[in-house]
C-alpha cells in the first residue's frame, strides 16, 4: 500500500530496493554457507541495484607508489573476488593506484585521459569506459579501501542515480563484509567445536573403563557433559584386602576451563599414596597442591570414601559435594552422608577436612551424584532438588544398580522436561548385594 503522491514508478523503485536488500539479507543470514561474494554481486547488478558498467574494490598498497591490491572487479556477467587477504593480486596502474588512496568520493565525468597502459594490464575493459565514481569504502581487518564505479558513457552517475549508487555501494560492501565474517565465524566454531570434541575424548580416556562389581557390590554410572568437556569425575582405586578406593569431584564451572581443572586432580589423586592414607588426609594433601594454582573463581568439590568389602565398612570425607543419598533397606529410611566442615579443594589453605564412618548392610542403596542433578531445572526454572532424588530411592527397594541409576535419569528428563542441561551430570549407583 502506498500513498497516493508516490507515482507507481517512484513505488516500484522503491519495493525493488527492498527486494534486493531482502535477497541480500537472507543470504547472509539463512544461506551463508552456500552464498559466496561472487552470488552478492550478482544480486547488486539487478534492476535497483547499483546503476554501473563496471566495479572494482581496490586495497592501497601504502609500501608502494606503484602497486595496489585488487579484492573485487564486476564488468558484464564476469565477477572475480579474492577472498584471501594476503594473497589478493596486485594491481598497478596510475589512475587506479591513485583512486585506491583516496579519502573522500570522487566524481570524474571523463577519466579518458587519466588511464594509462598500467591501468589497462591490470583491468582491461577499462579501455571502454569513460566515468569513474570513488566510493571509499572499508576493509574485512578495517584498513581503507575504495569502491569505483565505472559506465561507458561521459558524465553518467548524476542526479538521484548518483545518491542511490553510493548509498548501495556503502551498504552492499557492509553485506559482502557480513557475509564473509559470518562465513570465518562459521568456520572458526567448527574448528573450536572440533577441538573441545577431541578434549571431551580425551576426558573420557582417563575414566574408569569397567566398573569394579564383585559379588557383594553392584555398581552403575551416568556421566554426561553439558558441553563438548567438563569438570566432572569419578574414578576407583582397588586396594589390597579386599578394598575400594571410590571418589566423585565436580569441577566449577564446565567446558575445557573445568575439564583441564579436573585433569590436574586426577593425576594429583593417581600419585598420592591412597592406599596407606584416610580420605580426610588425601583431601588435604589434593587441597594443598591445587591452592595457588587456580584461577580466581575456580575449585574443586570432591567425596572420596574407602570401602571394605569384608567388614561392610565405608570410611569416608567430604570436601564440599552434594552428600551421597542413602537408602537403608532395614528401615526403609533415607539418610545423608555428611561431615561437619570440609571445604571445596584449591579455596584455602586449611580446608578443614574430617574423617566419617558408616555400614553397608545387604539391599543398601547409595547414591553419588554432581550438582547437575539437583540443579537440574524445568522450564519454568524449578530444580530437581534432592527430595526427588530421596523419592526415587524410596520406591527402588530390591533394583539392581542399572535399574536404580535408569530410573533416577528417567525421573530428571521427566521433570526437564526436555530442557538441556546447564551442567556437567554424574551419577554413581551402589548397591550392596544380600
Amino acid at each position: 500500500m502506498k500513498s497516493e503522491r508516490v507515482t507507481e514508478a517512484e513505488w516500484t523503485e522503491a519495493l525493488g530496493v527492498h527486494n534486493l536488500f531482502k535477497r541480500l539479507n537472507n543470504a547472509v543470514i539463512n544461506e551463508h554457507k552456500d552464498t559466496s561474494p561472487l552470488d552478492l554481486l550478482s544480486y547488486a547488478f539487478e534492476p535497483f541495484g547499483l546503476l554501473a558498467d563496471g566495479v572494482a574494490t581496490l586495497y592501497p598498497n601504502s609500501q608502494s607508489k606503484t602497486y595496489f591490491f585488487l579484492r573485487m572487479y564486476h564488468v558484464g556477467t564476469h565477477s572475480e573476488y579474492n577472498l584471501d587477504i594476503h594473497n589478493m593480486p596486485v594491481g598497478c596502474g596510475d589512475f587506479l593506484k591513485r583512486v585506491s588512496e583516496a579519502e573522500e568520493p570522487l566524481l570524474l565525468p571523463d577519466i579518458t585521459g587519466e588511464l594509462t597502459p598500467a591501468d589497462f594490464d591490470t583491468l582491461p575493459w577499462l579501455a571502454s569506459m569513460r566515468t569513474a565514481l570513488v566510493v571509499p569504502t572499508i576493509g574485512l581487518n578495517g584498513n581503507t579501501a575504495s569502491t569505483i564505479l565505472f559506465a561507458k558513457e561521459p558524465d553518467a552517475f548524476k542526479g538521484p542515480g548518483l545518491k542511490s549508487n553510493m548509498l548501495l555501494t556503502y551498504a552492499i560492501t557492509n553485506v559482502v563484509l557480513t557475509l564473509i565474517l559470518r562465513v570465518e565465524a562459521d568456520r572458526a566454531s567448527e574448528a573450536l567445536n572440533e577441538e573441545l570434541t577431541s578434549v571431551g575424548r580425551i576426558q573420557r580416556e582417563f575414566l574408569p573403563k569397567e566398573l569394579p562389581d564383585t559379588e557383594a557390590l553392584s555398581w552403575a554410572v551416568y556421566y554426561a557433559t553439558s558441553a563438548c568437556a567438563g569438570g566432572d569425575y569419578y574414578d576407583f582405586f582397588p586396594f589390597h584386602d579386599d578394598k575400594l578406593g571410590f571418589i566423585i569431584a565436580d569441577v566449577s564451572g564446565h567446558g575445557s576451563p573445568a575439564a583441564i581443572v579436573m585433569s590436574m586432580t586426577r593425576l594429583l589423586l593417581h600419585t598420592a599414596p591412597v592406599e596407606t592414607t584416610g580420605p580426610e588426609e588425601i583431601f588435604t594433601g589434593v587441597n594443598n597442591l591445587l591452592v595457588g594454582n587456580l584461577l580466581m573463581g575456580q575449585f574443586v568439590t570432591a567425596f572420596y570414601c574407602i570401602i571394605d568389602s569384608v567388614t561392610g565398612e565405608l570410611v569416608y570425607s567430604n570436601a564440599g559435594h552434594c552428600p551421597p543419598q542413602v537408602y537403608r533397606a532395614n528401615t526403609k529410611t533415607i539418610e545423608k552422608l555428611v561431615t561437619t566442615g570440609g571445604l571445596p579443594l584449591g579455596v584455602t589453605a586449611n580446608g578443614g577436612y574430617e574423617c566419617s564412618k558408616t555400614e553397608l548392610a545387604p539391599g543398601d542403596i547409595f547414591v553419588f551424584y554432581t550438582d547437575g542433578i539437583r540443579e537440574a531445572m524445568n522450564s519454568e526454572g524449578e530444580m530437581y532438588g534432592e527430595v526427588r532424588l530421596q523419592r526415587v530411592l524410596l520406591d527402588s527397594e530390591g533394583s539392581g544398580a542399572e535399574e536404580v541409576k535408569n530410573e533416577i535419569l528417567r525421573d530428571v528428563c521427566d521433570f526437564c522436561g526436555g530442557e538441556p542441561l546447564k551442567d556437567d551430570l554424574t551419577i554413581v549407583v551402589l548397591t550392596v548385594n544380600g
